[in-house]
């Protein structure tokens, strides 16, 4: 159904970039906000959603990490997948606002955070190939 060295794996965790890199594009950003606002530029231009930008059960201000997988999808109308990203964005945009996300982590928290977002993507990735 899908082609895997076709998708797009957006992420600002080295550890999923360093595991994907060689299977499928993959782009690191450095915050999790450049991830949202570049599968939202993606998006805009014809790519759909893979995997939900808010996946997982932390939310947007208690991670640091996030990884999103897009596909080309051509000139069909993705208007769901548009107006989800845009959600995303406003959603992550307000829990800063109440709380804003801590601007480090210690290093055992970080990398429990990027176990965590790298969990996600491995659960999904068999499942786009």
């Amino acid at each position: 159904m899908w082609e895997l060295e076709k998708a797009i794996l957006v992420t600002n965790n080295d550890r999923v970039y360093e595991k994907y890199k060689d299977q499928m594009k993959v782009i690191l950003l450095d915050g999790y906000e450049d991830v949202l606002i570049k599968v939202r530029d993606l998006v805009y231009d014809k790519h759909v959603l893979l995997t939900h930008p808010q996946a997982s059960s932390l939310k947007p201000n208690q991670t640091p990490y996030r990884s999103v997988v897009v596909y080309p999808k051509g000139e069909e109308d993705n208007i769901k997948d548009i107006m989800l990203i845009d959600k995303c964005i406003q959603v992550y945009q307000e829990w800063q606002d109440i709380a804003p996300s801590p601007k480090s982590y210690q290093e055992k928290v970080a990398n429990d955070f990027k176990t965590i977002d790298l969990s996600v993507i491995d659960n999904i990735i068999p499942r786009i190939s």
